[in-house]
Protein backbone atom coordinates (compact mmCIF):
# COMPACT_ATOMS: atom_id res chain seq x y z
CA UNK A 1 0.00 0.00 0.00
CA UNK A 2 1.34 2.97 -1.19
CA UNK A 3 2.18 4.87 2.19
CA UNK A 4 1.06 8.39 1.68
CA UNK A 5 2.56 10.36 4.87
CA UNK A 6 2.34 14.48 5.24
CA UNK A 7 2.73 15.46 9.11
CA UNK A 8 2.25 18.95 9.22
CA UNK A 9 3.06 20.54 12.25
CA UNK A 10 1.00 23.93 12.78
CA UNK A 11 2.19 25.26 16.44
CA UNK A 12 3.34 24.36 18.90
CA UNK A 13 3.37 25.92 22.16
CA UNK A 14 5.01 25.72 26.06
CA UNK A 15 3.29 27.65 28.58
CA UNK A 16 5.62 27.09 32.50
CA UNK A 17 3.50 28.08 35.42
CA UNK A 18 5.52 28.52 38.75
CA UNK A 19 3.62 26.89 41.46
CA UNK A 20 5.87 27.72 44.39
CA UNK A 21 8.06 31.00 44.28
CA UNK A 22 9.79 29.73 47.54
CA UNK A 23 11.19 26.90 45.47
CA UNK A 24 13.87 27.06 42.83
CA UNK A 25 13.73 23.15 41.83
CA UNK A 26 12.59 22.00 38.66
CA UNK A 27 9.52 20.78 40.13
CA UNK A 28 8.40 23.75 41.32
CA UNK A 29 7.11 24.35 37.52
CA UNK A 30 4.57 22.71 36.01
CA UNK A 31 5.09 22.72 32.06
CA UNK A 32 2.51 22.41 29.56
CA UNK A 33 2.94 21.59 25.67
CA UNK A 34 -0.08 21.91 23.08
CA UNK A 35 0.61 20.45 19.77
CA UNK A 36 -1.63 20.24 16.62
CA UNK A 37 -1.00 18.19 14.06
CA UNK A 38 -2.45 17.04 10.36
CA UNK A 39 -2.46 13.97 8.54
CA UNK A 40 -3.16 12.63 5.70
CA UNK A 41 -4.23 8.69 4.95
CA UNK A 42 -4.90 6.76 1.98
CA UNK A 43 -8.47 5.38 2.62
CA UNK A 44 -7.75 2.23 1.21
CA UNK A 45 -5.37 1.17 4.46
CA UNK A 46 -5.74 -2.42 5.94
CA UNK A 47 -6.58 -2.57 9.35
CA UNK A 48 -2.70 -2.99 11.14
CA UNK A 49 -1.26 0.32 9.35
CA UNK A 50 0.79 2.70 11.38
CA UNK A 51 1.88 6.15 10.22
CA UNK A 52 4.12 8.32 12.29
CA UNK A 53 2.62 11.37 13.81
CA UNK A 54 5.12 12.79 16.00
CA UNK A 55 8.79 11.66 17.41
CA UNK A 56 10.13 12.53 20.84
CA UNK A 57 13.33 11.65 23.17
CA UNK A 58 13.56 8.32 24.01
CA UNK A 59 13.76 9.15 27.68
CA UNK A 60 9.95 10.57 26.99
CA UNK A 61 9.11 7.06 26.58
CA UNK A 62 10.97 5.71 28.96
CA UNK A 63 9.22 7.91 31.97
CA UNK A 64 5.80 6.27 29.98
CA UNK A 65 4.34 2.33 30.09
CA UNK A 66 5.36 0.42 27.02
CA UNK A 67 2.86 0.40 24.16
CA UNK A 68 0.90 2.95 25.63
CA UNK A 69 -2.74 3.47 24.46
CA UNK A 70 -2.66 7.84 24.05
CA UNK A 71 -6.55 7.60 22.54
CA UNK A 72 -8.89 4.80 21.86
CA UNK A 73 -12.73 5.63 21.25
CA UNK A 74 -15.39 2.93 20.01
CA UNK A 75 -16.36 5.66 17.37
CA UNK A 76 -13.10 6.30 15.69
CA UNK A 77 -11.18 3.42 12.97
CA UNK A 78 -8.09 4.46 14.81
CA UNK A 79 -6.12 4.69 18.01
CA UNK A 80 -2.58 6.71 19.15
CA UNK A 81 0.06 4.82 20.23
CA UNK A 82 3.17 5.79 22.17
CA UNK A 83 6.01 3.60 21.49
CA UNK A 84 9.55 3.17 22.22
CA UNK A 85 12.10 2.59 18.85
CA UNK A 86 14.89 4.39 18.27
CA UNK A 87 13.34 7.46 19.43
CA UNK A 88 9.68 8.03 21.56
CA UNK A 89 7.35 7.76 18.65
CA UNK A 90 4.14 8.93 18.51
CA UNK A 91 1.70 6.44 15.83
CA UNK A 92 -1.38 6.31 14.42
CA UNK A 93 -2.27 2.79 14.56
CA UNK A 94 -6.03 1.55 12.18
CA UNK A 95 -8.18 -0.28 14.26
CA UNK A 96 -11.16 -0.49 11.49
CA UNK A 97 -11.50 -0.04 7.90
CA UNK A 98 -12.09 4.01 6.96
CA UNK A 99 -15.20 5.12 5.15
CA UNK A 100 -14.09 7.87 3.78
CA UNK A 101 -17.68 8.62 1.42
CA UNK A 102 -19.29 9.20 4.79
CA UNK A 103 -16.27 10.59 7.29
CA UNK A 104 -13.38 12.08 5.14
CA UNK A 105 -12.19 14.40 8.28
CA UNK A 106 -11.22 13.06 11.90
CA UNK A 107 -10.68 15.83 14.73
CA UNK A 108 -9.50 14.99 18.26
CA UNK A 109 -8.42 16.82 21.36
CA UNK A 110 -6.42 14.79 23.55
CA UNK A 111 -4.11 14.46 26.83
CA UNK A 112 -1.26 12.95 25.73
CA UNK A 113 0.36 12.03 28.73
CA UNK A 114 1.65 13.80 32.33
CA UNK A 115 5.32 12.85 32.94
CA UNK A 116 6.03 14.37 36.43
CA UNK A 117 5.16 18.14 35.93
CA UNK A 118 5.05 17.99 32.16
CA UNK A 119 1.79 17.75 30.54
CA UNK A 120 1.54 17.40 26.24
CA UNK A 121 -2.48 18.13 24.90
CA UNK A 122 -2.49 17.21 21.46
CA UNK A 123 -5.11 18.28 18.91
CA UNK A 124 -5.20 15.48 15.50
CA UNK A 125 -7.01 16.30 12.46
CA UNK A 126 -6.64 13.16 10.15
CA UNK A 127 -7.51 14.02 6.05
CA UNK A 128 -9.00 10.49 4.43
CA UNK A 129 -7.85 10.81 0.63
CA UNK A 130 -8.08 7.85 -2.07
CA UNK A 131 -4.41 7.99 -3.49
CA UNK A 132 -6.22 6.66 -6.73
CA UNK A 133 -6.78 10.54 -7.55
CA UNK A 134 -3.32 11.45 -6.80
CA UNK A 135 -1.41 9.53 -9.80
CA UNK A 136 1.29 11.24 -11.48
CA UNK A 137 0.35 14.17 -14.28
CA UNK A 138 2.77 14.74 -17.32
CA UNK A 139 2.86 18.23 -18.67
CA UNK A 140 2.03 16.56 -22.04
CA UNK A 141 -0.37 14.53 -23.81
CA UNK A 142 3.05 12.72 -25.70
CA UNK A 143 6.48 13.92 -26.32
CA UNK A 144 7.79 14.55 -29.98
CA UNK A 145 11.83 14.75 -30.01
CA UNK A 146 13.82 14.66 -33.07
CA UNK A 147 17.61 13.26 -32.96
CA UNK A 148 20.15 13.53 -35.89
CA UNK A 149 21.29 10.00 -37.63
CA UNK A 150 24.56 9.06 -36.89
CA UNK A 151 24.63 10.24 -33.16
CA UNK A 152 26.92 8.96 -30.98
CA UNK A 153 25.59 6.78 -27.98
CA UNK A 154 24.77 8.92 -25.19
CA UNK A 155 23.35 11.59 -27.03
CA UNK A 156 21.29 13.58 -25.27
CA UNK A 157 17.75 13.31 -26.80
CA UNK A 158 15.20 14.83 -24.46
CA UNK A 159 13.06 15.54 -21.47
CA UNK A 160 10.19 14.22 -19.92
CA UNK A 161 8.31 15.44 -16.75
CA UNK A 162 5.41 14.40 -14.55
CA UNK A 163 3.92 15.55 -11.20
CA UNK A 164 2.27 14.80 -8.06
CA UNK A 165 -1.13 16.87 -8.00
CA UNK A 166 -1.13 16.00 -4.30
CA UNK A 167 0.64 18.97 -3.02
CA UNK A 168 0.72 16.95 0.58
CA UNK A 169 2.53 14.34 -0.63
CA UNK A 170 6.42 13.67 0.41
CA UNK A 171 6.82 10.74 -2.23
CA UNK A 172 8.87 11.14 -4.79
CA UNK A 173 8.67 10.22 -9.09
CA UNK A 174 10.53 7.40 -10.96
CA UNK A 175 10.85 7.04 -14.72
CA UNK A 176 10.85 3.54 -16.62
CA UNK A 177 11.27 3.34 -20.49
CA UNK A 178 8.51 0.83 -21.85
CA UNK A 179 8.15 -1.07 -25.81
CA UNK A 180 9.60 -2.97 -28.14
CA UNK A 181 11.71 -0.18 -30.02
CA UNK A 182 13.57 0.18 -27.12
CA UNK A 183 15.63 -2.98 -28.50
CA UNK A 184 17.38 -3.23 -31.68
CA UNK A 185 17.22 -6.10 -34.06
CA UNK A 186 21.24 -6.92 -32.51
CA UNK A 187 19.01 -7.09 -28.92
CA UNK A 188 21.11 -3.57 -28.13
CA UNK A 189 19.56 -1.43 -26.12
CA UNK A 190 18.02 1.67 -28.05
CA UNK A 191 17.66 4.32 -25.39
CA UNK A 192 17.99 4.86 -21.76
CA UNK A 193 16.04 7.41 -18.71
CA UNK A 194 17.02 8.73 -16.11
CA UNK A 195 14.66 7.78 -13.47
CA UNK A 196 15.23 10.36 -11.24
CA UNK A 197 15.37 13.73 -13.73
CA UNK A 198 13.38 12.18 -16.80
CA UNK A 199 16.43 12.95 -18.92
CA UNK A 200 16.27 10.74 -22.18
CA UNK A 201 19.49 9.50 -23.97
CA UNK A 202 21.03 7.53 -26.89
CA UNK A 203 22.35 4.46 -25.69
CA UNK A 204 24.57 1.86 -26.81
CA UNK A 205 23.32 2.44 -30.76
CA UNK A 206 23.98 4.96 -33.31
CA UNK A 207 21.04 5.78 -35.72
CA UNK A 208 20.40 5.47 -39.54
CA UNK A 209 17.85 7.54 -41.48
CA UNK A 210 17.52 4.69 -44.19
CA UNK A 211 17.35 1.62 -41.36
CA UNK A 212 14.50 3.25 -39.56
CA UNK A 213 13.19 6.83 -39.62
CA UNK A 214 11.03 6.87 -36.59
CA UNK A 215 11.14 5.22 -33.16
CA UNK A 216 7.87 5.07 -30.47
CA UNK A 217 8.83 4.29 -27.02
CA UNK A 218 6.29 4.82 -23.52
CA UNK A 219 7.22 6.33 -20.27
CA UNK A 220 6.37 5.05 -16.89
CA UNK A 221 5.98 8.19 -14.03
CA UNK A 222 5.84 5.35 -11.13
CA UNK A 223 5.07 7.48 -7.42
CA UNK A 224 7.64 6.02 -4.69
CA UNK A 225 8.47 7.11 -0.99
CA UNK A 226 11.79 8.02 0.20
CA UNK A 227 11.52 5.36 2.88
CA UNK A 228 12.93 1.70 2.18
CA UNK A 229 11.12 0.64 5.13
CA UNK A 230 7.59 1.77 3.29
CA UNK A 231 5.46 -0.59 1.56
CA UNK A 232 3.71 0.68 -1.54
CA UNK A 233 1.35 0.24 -4.38
CA UNK A 234 2.55 1.19 -7.88
CA UNK A 235 0.62 4.08 -8.49
CA UNK A 236 1.77 5.13 -12.18
CA UNK A 237 0.78 7.13 -15.16
CA UNK A 238 1.59 6.57 -18.86
CA UNK A 239 3.01 8.75 -21.89
CA UNK A 240 4.00 8.06 -25.29
CA UNK A 241 7.35 9.06 -26.68
CA UNK A 242 8.00 9.77 -30.95
CA UNK A 243 11.36 10.09 -31.44
CA UNK A 244 11.62 10.95 -34.83
CA UNK A 245 15.37 10.43 -37.11
CA UNK A 246 16.55 13.23 -39.17
CA UNK A 247 18.69 12.63 -42.12
CA UNK A 248 22.26 13.81 -42.81
CA UNK A 249 22.67 14.51 -46.59
CA UNK A 250 26.36 12.86 -46.61
CA UNK A 251 28.88 14.26 -49.13
CA UNK A 252 27.72 11.66 -51.81
CA UNK A 253 30.48 9.55 -53.28
CA UNK A 254 31.88 10.18 -56.93
CA UNK A 255 33.75 8.30 -59.56
CA UNK A 256 35.52 10.63 -61.84
CA UNK A 257 36.79 8.72 -65.12
CA UNK A 258 38.43 9.74 -68.76
CA UNK A 259 36.52 8.63 -71.61
CA UNK A 260 37.04 9.43 -75.43
CA UNK A 261 34.46 12.39 -76.90
CA UNK A 262 33.83 10.92 -80.34
CA UNK A 263 32.50 14.24 -81.64
CA UNK A 264 35.80 16.03 -80.82
CA UNK A 265 38.28 13.17 -81.04
CA UNK A 266 39.38 13.99 -77.49
CA UNK A 267 39.34 12.70 -73.91
CA UNK A 268 36.89 14.28 -71.86
CA UNK A 269 36.15 14.28 -68.05
CA UNK A 270 32.48 12.16 -66.49
CA UNK A 271 31.10 11.87 -63.19
CA UNK A 272 29.30 9.19 -61.91
CA UNK A 273 27.55 9.86 -58.50
CA UNK A 274 26.52 6.73 -56.10
CA UNK A 275 24.01 7.16 -53.29
CA UNK A 276 22.21 4.38 -50.99
CA UNK A 277 18.64 2.67 -52.69
CA UNK A 278 16.05 5.10 -50.55
CA UNK A 279 14.18 2.10 -48.83
CA UNK A 280 10.30 2.52 -48.00
CA UNK A 281 9.37 2.70 -44.59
Amino acid sequence: MWKLIYNLILFSTVSMTRTDRNKLSDRSYSIKSNRTYMIFVPKDVPIGYTQIIDTFDLSFCLRCPTNKTVSHQHNLPFEILLLPNDNCTLYLHIIHLFDQKSIPKYTIQQQLTRVENITINIQLSVNIVDVNDHVPMFGNEFYHFIVKENARPGTYIGHVQAYNPFIFSTSKISYILHGTDLKHSDNKTMFRIDKYTGDIFLFDCKLDYETKREYTIMVEARVYEDNETATQIPLSSFVDIIITVEDINDEKLQIIFTMPDNNNNENSVKIMNISKPQLSK
